[in-house]
């Protein structure tokens, strides 16, 4: 079975290796401009141009059985045409919606999961007056391409709000949302994948920490999660998946609060936070993504031990201080560049305070004193 993936990434990456495992075969769309290092070797790329249509996509990939994508951001219309030759999976509803926050929040609420309080934004005097109803801080992002701290900014005083980016993207008519601050104890993730006969495997709970906006480190499972808190997050994640009639793999970002689960936003792939699953799970995100979207039955997602990554931003760092018999190296092959995420670093453990320490160790391998350790008293994970 061939399938072909929009994008290049990493991510792209790290599916086809798991899918050339089960005897898939892939090809990969490029953007204009879009470096395809990181799927050397693992199949043809085709790179897009603004005159391509369906069918010469179609035939330029050799006729894939399946579509799939590594990324929010593809040409929706451009998938629909395909739709009348292959299968696009998941499907472009959900793309549709994921790729834009306003779309996505709406979507949220209509099916009764909460989410931060939200306005369209369109003018300044509108922004000044949501600082006094929202209150401070709160949040502007891009409906559609912010990601990992781009285009997003936070506003925390009445200065902030003439950030000259702000203010720019503005006056050019972007599209924006502004998002009152949830109060949270901490972020949250859940990963799932569904396949066409509606079968669906769960992922653990996982806990995100962030730096600079950018995922830095992850813990699984959450540790000390409450069990209504985890079944309320599984709920949501399902009424997606069902509602959606969704095929492949889902992330749902949440945050943990008093109130319970509020989701931040969906990816319609698999995710950053769930890299651990690779030497931390039965069957990683990556297998189950091939395996939901191919119709080869999911498999289990059992966890031997604890799990957990740290990111590696903007520099490779010492792979020799990084690898030996539960700490797993993974080179995205990039060039270096600030805050571009080049690679992960996986630890395996048995229980949480081994696994902090050695998360520590990687982190202060990477980053020095860069950014803070994680907590090791009194069972705190940050």
């Amino acid at each position: 079975m061939h399938i072909a993936i929009f994008g290049c990434g990493q991510l792209a990456q790290m599916t086809a290796k798991a899918g050339i495992e089960l005897g898939l075969r892939f090809s990969f769309v490029a953007d204009p401009g879009e470096d395809p290092r990181c799927v050397a070797g693992l199949g043809e790329v085709f790179t897009l141009s603004e005159a391509t249509e369906a069918d010469t996509l179609f035939e330029h990939l050799g006729k894939p059985d399946i579509i799939t994508v590594e990324k929010e951001m593809v040409d929706v219309d451009l998938l629909d045409a395909l739709s009348a030759l292959t299968a696009i999976r998941p499907g472009g509803q959900a793309i549709h919606i994921a790729q834009n926050r306003i779309r996505e929040k709406h979507f949220l609420r209509e099916h009764g999961i909460p989410t931060a309080d939200f306005a369209v934004l369109g003018t300044l005097s509108q922004l000044e007056s949501l600082t006094r109803s929202f209150h401070y801080p709160l949040y502007i992002k891009a409906a559609e391409s912010g990601y990992d701290g781009y285009h997003q900014w936070r506003i925390q005083k009445p200065e902030d709000i003439k950030q000259s980016a702000l203010v720019k993207a503005m006056e050019e008519g972007v599209s924006l949302i502004a998002e009152k601050h949830v109060p949270h104890s901490r972020e949250l993730s859940i990963i799932a994948a569904r396949d066409a006969r509606g079968d669906i495997a769960l992922y653990s709970i996982m806990e995100n920490r962030h730096e600079d906006g950018v995922l830095i480190s992850t813990i699984a499972p959450a540790p000390n999660i409450a069990a209504a808190l985890e079944s309320q997050a599984q709920q949501f994640m399902k009424t997606l998946l069902t509602n959606l009639d969704y095929i492949g793999v889902l992330t749902m970002e949440c945050f943990e609060t008093d109130q319970g689960i509020v989701v931040n936003e969906l990816a319609p792939r698999v995710h950053n936070s769930g890299h651990w699953t690779i030497e931390g799970s039965q069957t990683s995100q990556f297998e189950n993504h091939c395996r939901a979207i191919a119709d080869m039955g999911l498999g289990k997602t059992t966890m031997p031990a604890m799990a957990g990554i740290v990111n590696i931003l903007g520099q490779h760092g010492n792979r020799s201080k990084l690898s030996n018999d539960s700490v797993y190296y993974h080179d995205y092959h990039k060039e270096e560049r600030a805050r571009r995420k080049l690679g992960h670093v996986t630890v395996v453990a048995p229980e949480l305070n081994q696994l902090k320490q050695s998360l520590n160790r990687v982190l202060v391998s990477l980053y020095g004193e860069h950014y803070q350790t994680l907590d090791l008293s009194d069972g705190k994970t940050y």
